[in-house]
Order: C-alpha cells, then sequence, then structure tokens
C-alpha cells in the first residue's frame, strides 16, 4: 500500500504500524511525492487534504504532524458505517470522476492515535485517591463507546473500503483468542501466616465486630487457595492462564505474605510449572523504581527467569514513565491498561498494541495488553449481582469476538470467599469461559 502524506512522523508511522500492518495484514511506503504517488499502479490511499481520483481519500489534520501535547478540539457524532467519528472533515465537492473514489469523512489514522496513545491522558486530569487516571475523563466514557473496541472497528470497516476500491487486495484473517489472568495479592489467607500477624489479623476481626476464629485456628483448606480450581476451569476450554505475583515488601497497600516465605516461593514455583507466570509490581514500586528492580531480581530468584509480563498493583501506571522505566528494564508485555472503576476498553481497542511515548515522540518496545473486565470493578465499584455481572461479561465478550480481537479479564484468587461478600462469584467466573 502507498501512502500519500505532507511528511513522515513517528507518529505517522505508529498508526499505520497498529491499523494496516497489526490488524489487517497490510505492508505500507508512504511517499510526499504527488507525481510519484499518481503514477503508481500500487494499492493507494491519499491522507492529504485534497481528493485524489482512483484511489481511497482520508483527510489529514495536522494532529500526527505534531509534536507537542496540547488541548484538542473534538466533536464526536455518531455515524452509520463508522459507529462513531471525530476529527471529521467535509470536502466541498466531490469531482465527477471517471474512476471509482473511496472518501472517508474523518481522520481515521488521528482519531485512532489520539485513543490508542492515550493522548488524552498527557493533558491535565482529575486523579482518584491513588492517583490514577479516571474513566470519567476520558472520552469513550462521555461518547458512550467504552465498552466498544472501535479502533478495531475502524480498521474491519478500512479493510472493506480498501477492498471495495481495490478488490485484488489481500487482508489478514483475525481470530478471536482469550486469555485469563489472575492477580495474587495474597497468596493465603490464613495459612503460613506468624504468630504475629494471625493475632493482628484476628484481633482487627474483633475490632470490625465480624470475630474471625479461623485466624487463630486455620481452617485445613485456605480459601484464597484457588489456584488449581481457576486453572482447571480455564484450561477445560483451552484457554491459557497467567498469574501475576505480587512479591512487594510489606506495608501500605502492599500485603501479601513475605516473597521470602517459602511457602509462598514454593507455591509460586508451582503455579509456574503449569501456567506462564508475570510479575505484579507493587504500590510502591509504581513511584520506585529501586523497589521494582528488586521485585524483578526477587522473580528471577523464586521462578528461575526474568519476568517479561507485568500487571501493576492496583493498576497503578503514569504515562510515560512507566513505560520507559519498564522498557529500560526489559519487561516486553504490559496488561495494566484497564480502569479500576469502569469496564470497558481503556484505549478503544482488544488487540495488542505497543506504547508511545508522546513527550520523546517515539514507538517504545513494549507491547500494551487491555483487559476489559475485572471481578472487584463488578462487585465492589459497579455494585453488581452475579447475575448483572454475567450479563456484563456476556456482552464484553461478544464485543471482543465481533472484531476478532483478545478477551482478556482479570480475577483474583482471594474473589470467592463468601465471608468477604464473594458467595456465588464463582458463577460469575465460570461465565468467563462460555
Amino acid at each position: 500500500m502507498l501512502i500519500l502524506a505532507a511528511e513522515d512522523s513517528p507518529r505517522l508511522t505508529y498508526i499505520l504500524d497498529e491499523i494496516l500492518l497489526r490488524r489487517l495484514g497490510i505492508n505500507y511506503k508512504i511517499t510526499n511525492n504527488p507525481d510519484y504517488f499518481l503514477k503508481s499502479l500500487s494499492f493507494r490511499i491519499n491522507y492529504t487534504p485534497q481528493i485524489i481520483e482512483g484511489v481511497l481519500n482520508i483527510p489529514a489534520n495536522n494532529l500526527l504532524h505534531e509534536t507537542d501535547v496540547k488541548p484538542q478540539d473534538i466533536e464526536v457524532e455518531k455515524e452509520t458505517f463508522w459507529h462513531t467519528i471525530f476529527f471529521q472533515h467535509a470536502y466541498s465537492s466531490k469531482p465527477d470522476f471517471r474512476s471509482d473514489t473511496s472518501l472517508v469523512n474523518f481522520d481515521l489514522f488521528a482519531a485512532a492515535f489520539f485513543l490508542l496513545s492515550r493522548y488524552e491522558e498527557y493533558l491535565p486530569h482529575k486523579k482518584d485517591k491513588h492517583l490514577r487516571y479516571l474513566s470519567s475523563n476520558s472520552l469513550a466514557f462521555k461518547s458512550g463507546f467504552l465498552e466498544f473496541p472501535l479502533i478495531d472497528y475502524w480498521a474491519i470497516k478500512l479493510g472493506e473500503a480498501l477492498k471495495k476500491q481495490f478488490p485484488a487486495l489481500a487482508l489478514k484473517t483475525n481470530h478471536f483468542e482469550q486469555l485469563n489472568s489472575i492477580d495474587v495479592d495474597f497468596a493465603f489467607k490464613y495459612q503460613h501466616q506468624s504468630i504475629f500477624s494471625s493475632i493482628k489479623k484476628f484481633g482487627g476481626s474483633i475490632l470490625r465486630g465480624k470475630p474471625d476464629k479461623e485466624a487463630l485456628f486455620k481452617p485445613e483448606k485456605d480459601p484464597y487457595h484457588t489456584y488449581k480450581y481457576m486453572a482447571a476451569k480455564a484450561a477445560a476450554k483451552n484457554i491459557p492462564n497467567m498469574f501475576f505475583l505480587l512479591l512487594a515488601d510489606y506495608g501500605g497497600y502492599d500485603t501479601n505474605l513475605s516473597p521470602k516465605n517459602l511457602e509462598v516461593q514454593r507455591l509460586y514455583r508451582t503455579i509456574s510449572e503449569s501456567a506462564t507466570c508475570g510479575l505484579h509490581p507493587s504500590y510502591k514500586a509504581a513511584i520506585d523504581k529501586n523497589a521494582l528492580r528488586n521485585e524483578i531480581q526477587l522473580f528471577e530468584e523464586i521462578i528461575h527467569e526474568k519476568p517479561k509480563k507485568v500487571r501493576a498493583h492496583f493498576l497503578k501506571i503514569r504515562l510515560p514513565e512507566t513505560y520507559r522505566t519498564l522498557e529500560k528494564m526489559g519487561i516486553t508485555s504490559d496488561y495494566t491498561l484497564c480502569y479500576g472503576e469502569a469496564i470497558g476498553f481503556r484505549a478503544s481497542t482488544c488487540f495488542p498494541f505497543n506504547a508511545f511515548d508522546l513527550i520523546e515522540n517515539k514507538i517504545l518496545q513494549l507491547t500494551l495488553h487491555s483487559p476489559c473486565v475485572m471481578d472487584v470493578c463488578l462487585k465492589n465499584y459497579l455494585q453488581l449481582t452475579t447475575e448483572q455481572s454475567i450479563e456484563k461479561i456476556a456482552a464484553l465478550k461478544q464485543a471482543v469476538k465481533q472484531v476478532n480481537g483478545q478477551f482478556i479479564s482479570i480475577w483474583h484468587n482471594s474473589s470467592f470467599d463468601p465471608k468477604e461478600g464473594w458467595e456465588g462469584w464463582d458463577k460469575v467466573y465460570e461465565s468467563l469461559f462460555e
């Protein structure tokens, strides 16, 4: 595919890689020479404000040729073919061409870049108590498409438009995938606690008015030891499991057992024998590079391999600092990009994609995977019933199937304990695999 553009840029290359190459399987070349473009016999996209006969035309605004980050004038509209559009461009008139000519009525590439790069998260915004970007700030939430993978839908429709313009063009066939991802925030609830920790847990339960004698007289089966059950339910449907292990020093929001606990280490090694394991960087590690470095080292010591995949505890990320740090420390995949308080597609996609550093204006060698639903969000933030949660999961899964993307859920091994309000949530978990 030959692309006519005013100039090449890192932003343009990035979004062409994501839309044309990754999703549609189309190799491309960029030129700023109109004469060369007009004479070419290749499949062609004109990415300039002027219409050219016999090709597919996408109107270009300036976003992909800028190097700074600034507020954008965005007006969202619902549209029959494209579902939702912004960065619209109304062609004044369409000449009476002798050959078929296709027109896209908005800058699809700039719009996709705005969403995928998380441009809006670089702008001033309101944060929650954990200093996280809130879903209510986002264009997707405000415009009603948060639960729809809009970029992937655009890619499919672009493919249709290109095939209509160029019937001989071959497009990549994508396939639906599912990943069952599990965060281990607490390895055990009662077992393998120190005497001091057990007494402290019991005392805390008394202060809450719900004395928990099992803190002192530990049950034979720990309610958080649900690993085999969770893995087996996914494996029965040939769905891969991925466990993210918290290896933090105790303190603040990091309250797992010590990673130096021999039973914890034995558990993690057992899990790693039959499932992929990644690191669950701690709350502290989100702002402390030395803490992250230590946790990476601990993972390697326990699992006997360097971690390549991560998901941040409490979904804490800072753009672009987090991604820069992960890349420098040899992490290749991050699974954090979703909201704690809302379900849906934070980057408007359910395909893996590369991170982009808007400050340094460059593509990072870090692949982002975007989960769309989390147990704690359904129950605690949205306060849905188990029946409502099953319906939400089914709707999100169907949205991903519609675009043949990657459906990623987040669950916790601790999210089945009736004492903590999780009675019946095993049925919700099992609905992930239906």
